[in-house]
């Protein structure tokens, strides 16, 4: 049986260096949607229209990289903690602990049959520094984070890390960092992502087709040839006049997940759209989607994007932690020379999506009966131009991915460029 399934996967990796089971398949009912109360994040989207700003393509996590500076700011102080504060809109720690553990419980509760999600945090730590106690406990009781001894001087120390990630990404993303990339690092945490859906409404294969993807290149329109899935049923759809766009939810199987895809209405209208929209007038549009009967074309798409967070960190006012003056107290405890000059070196993310109606043998025996149309398509919602998209849990509301297409054909990440903290 045809389906269709998507691969994401992401990494997240900050380094901080010295200055100088699968549970029984279920029904799962009726399709139901109503956007969580604490739907998103203003930092989804800031990080969403600043990566859409200078990429063609993009995918991300900001549920993974929240993770990880909620996480450091446990253990920060002074100026340090109030660019925090400032910039993620921490109000405090304990809340701020809290509400991770929540949402990181909400995550993990639940693979199914009809879908696969891999999440996990680990911190590897210089063998001579030893965790603080609070900080090791609120790391793995709230974050769900091990902290792991390591000697960063020995030459497999990146092949340790890279191999945790490979495993966790199910060998998606096997090389993470570089050894040339750990010299006089104290501290790295990384954290990764990978989650694997099917469609509750599944694509024919046999109705997939080739056509013209419209790509804009300053003013001109260009086209090329990709291909197409088609699908016709009832889905969660509105169409906004004041974004001039359509909005689409389509639901994976097992009723926790669902990709969001806002498409402009012209093929050159996604520039002015990104400039309108941030995360409370998209969720007022969720609030309005109702069920109708849409007729969906989409184009298949694979594609990877890595990106260096450090620049656009410090343009949203991040600026103590890759400093010299950065204050990590809270951490490690040992060399006082060493934790002295803890700062944070680099952020780096990888990630990956790969998009098509091409179903797996797990998947096979859970397809749903396409047949039972009601009545003709009343909406038509043909993605064949750039649009945006976002994948959510739907009972926190988190954001586990977001991104941008401009061109299916495009495949290959450019290069990550060379990055020197401030001092």
């Amino acid at each position: 049986m045809s389906g269709l399934f998507v691969f994401l996967v992401l990494a997240v990796v900050v380094i901080i260096r010295g200055q100088d089971v699968q549970s029984p398949s279920v029904d799962e009912g009726k399709d139901v949607y109503y956007p969580a109360l604490n739907w998103s994040d203003i930092f989804d989207w800031k990080l969403l229209k600043e990566f859409a700003s200078d990429n063609r393509n993009v995918v991300f996590s900001p549920i993974s990289l929240r993770i990880v500076l909620a996480l450091l700011y446990q253990g920060s102080s002074g100026a340090t903690e109030r660019e925090f504060q400032n910039v993620m809109q921490f109000v405090d720690k304990v809340s701020v602990r809290d509400q991770y553990r929540d949402v990181l419980t909400a995550l993990q509760v639940s693979e199914k049959n009809e879908y696969v999600l891999n999440m996990g945090s680990r911190i590897f730590l210089r063998s001579e520094i030893e965790p603080k106690q609070k900080f090791a406990s609120v790391a793995k009781d709230f974050f769900k984070t091990d902290i792991e001894p390591i000697d960063f001087s020995e030459a497999n120390s990146s092949e340790a890390i890279n191999s945790w990630v490979d495993k966790l990404t199910n060998g998606r993303i096997t090389q993470l960092v570089k050894p040339e990339e750990l010299r006089d690092t104290i501290m790295l945490i990384a954290n990764a992502v990978y989650f694997k859906g099917s469609w509750r409404h599944q694509f024919p294969k046999n109705q997939s087709f080739h056509g013209n993807f419209y790509l804009v290149n300053n003013d001109d329109i260009l086209t090329v040839t990709v291909p197409y899935m088609t699908n016709e049923e009832q889905f969660y759809y509105v169409e906004s006049q004041n974004f001039d766009a359509k909005i689409l939810r389509l639901p994976y199987k097992g009723g926790r997940y669902s990709m969001i895809i806002i498409l402009p209405n012209s093929k050159g209208g996604l520039p002015a759209l990104l400039k309108r929209i941030n995360l409370y007038n998209v969720k007022s549009l969720l609030y309005l989607m109702d069920k109708r009967t849409v007729k969906v074309t989409l184009p298949k798409f694979k594609f990877d994007f890595q990106k260096r967070l450090a620049p656009i960190l410090q343009k949203f006012g991040m600026h103590q932690m890759f400093q010299n003056t950065a204050s990590f107290p809270g951490i490690a405890r040992g060399n006082s020379t060493l934790l002295r000059k803890l700062v944070v070196s680099d952020v780096i993310q990888k990630a990956g999506i790969e998009l098509d109606e091409t179903g797996t043998v797990a998947y096979a025996a859970t397809a749903v009966n396409i047949g039972n149309k009601i009545g003709e398509a009343d909406a038509f919602f043909d993605a064949t131009h750039p649009f945006l998209f976002f994948v959510e849990e739907e009972a926190t509301g988190s954001i586990l991915f977001a991104g941008k297409l401009e061109n299916p054909l495009e495949e290959d990440p450019a290069p990550l460029p060379a990055f020197k903290p401030d001092v």
